[in-house]
């Protein structure tokens, strides 16, 4: 079992690192993780996945603004874009069929607190 799990970046215009790239984000073909600093990390089978989401903030762009939800019939497991492995994952989500890029794009040219479902098993983001 292959775990795919990826470096810090350093962010391109400060040459300084995230503070949320400690928060790990990796994947193999059955599951995926998030590992926030000193807690367990949280998993959830790609099969139990039931939807995604993207939330933002007014709060930026000094503070994380973007927040990534994984949502299963038992919880949510919840993720900055900042962390380390986003990017990777965010290719990862891009694989589910009828995954709503429209809705990603718009959600990341959003300032505002809102919500934007980019995919879920009953079709809501279509």
């Amino acid at each position: 079992m292959d775990i795919v799990l990826f470096s810090n970046k350093e962010d391109e215009n400060q040459g300084v690192k995230s503070p949320y790239a400690a928060i790990k984000v990796c994947f193999d073909e059955k599951n995926a993780w998030v590992h926030w600093p000193e807690k367990e990390p949280q998993s959830i089978a790609w099969n139990e996945l039931i939807g995604v989401a993207v939330e933002t903030t007014d709060e930026g762009p000094f503070v994380e603004d973007v927040w990534w939800h994984l949502a299963t019939k038992d919880g949510v497991i919840t993720y900055p874009s900042e962390a380390t492995g986003a990017g990777e994952f965010l290719r990862r989500l891009q694989d589910i069929p009828t995954f709503n890029n429209e809705r990603l794009i718009k959600s990341m040219s959003s300032t505002e607190n809102q919500t934007f479902i980019l995919w879920d098993h009953e079709g809501r983001h279509e």
